[in-house]
């Protein structure tokens, strides 16, 4: 989401009014009374995924909260430490992201109103395909005895892409745009909830946000029916009874 106007100025009065230095390939700005770094600085390219934390030089107690911004643009906002992008243990996944050199911000904001600020910029990659079976749109109607108490019977939608996959639910008023990876010929394991520039926060992981562990699932075209079998233990609550069964193409 974009910052409010009040917002934007803030950070450019921040930028104009406080000492600046260069570190490398990042620019640090702070005030008098405390200062904030990010384990991105120095990164001059980032892989897939990563872990992006930021770092006031302030007690927990005297932080009111800690900004995440892509491109001057407001993409998380983390209240408690350790100050993590995406949920703790998550992680910054660039595949929504266009190609090229982009600005990672952090602002950590005092509960006095005291503000410190590092910037950075890194480049990013196009996002691999995903296998070519895979990819496109599939539907799966899970019945009210197959989704149990959880409420998520109705017809599910599953789109395969190179930003991963999306699942939208019966109603479209939630979806999650989840982190995959292809570990063999048929087994792909769920990363996490990928955590966008425009996040809405009722499209993340509605199953495994924070803490999240890896799902893995065997999979098997014939025709145009997906089948996906949990593969290991059931780590996230509800997304099994989503995720597998059959799905049919659309």
């Amino acid at each position: 989401m974009r910052l409010p106007a009040d917002r934007r100025a803030a950070l450019v009065a921040l930028t104009g009014a406080v000492a600046v230095a260069a570190t490398g390939n990042a620019i640090a700005s702070r005030t008098a009374s405390f200062r904030v770094s990010s384990t991105l600085s120095h990164k001059h390219v980032l892989p897939h995924r990563i872990h992006w934390l930021g770092k006031p030089s302030l007690p927990k107690s005297k932080i009111r909260e800690v900004d995440f911004l892509i491109d001057g643009s407001r993409s998380w906002v983390e209240h408690h430490a350790p100050y993590s992008y995406g949920y703790d243990g998550n992680y910054l996944v660039t595949t929504w992201m266009k190609p090229g050199l982009h600005t990672f911000t952090v602002v950590a904001v005092a509960t006095d109103g005291g503000r410190a600020m590092i910037s950075n910029q890194a480049r990013t990659s196009a996002p691999k395909a995903p296998r070519a079976a895979l990819a496109g749109s599939w539907r799966r109607r899970i019945s009210a005895a197959e989704a149990g108490a959880s409420g998520q019977s109705g017809m599910w939608t599953l789109r395969v892409s190179g930003l991963g996959w999306r699942f939208l639910d019966p109603t479209r008023r939630r979806g999650a745009l989840i982190d995959v990876a292809y570990l063999s010929s048929n087994v792909v394991e769920a990363r996490g909830g990928i955590a966008t520039r425009d996040h809405d926060p009722r499209e993340n992981n509605p199953w495994c946000d924070e803490p999240f562990q890896p799902v893995r699932y065997h999979w098997h075209i014939g025709g145009n029916r997906l089948v996906l079998t949990l593969a290991g233990p059931k780590r996230c609550d509800g997304q099994s009874r989503v995720w597998a069964g059959v799905w049919t193409r659309s």
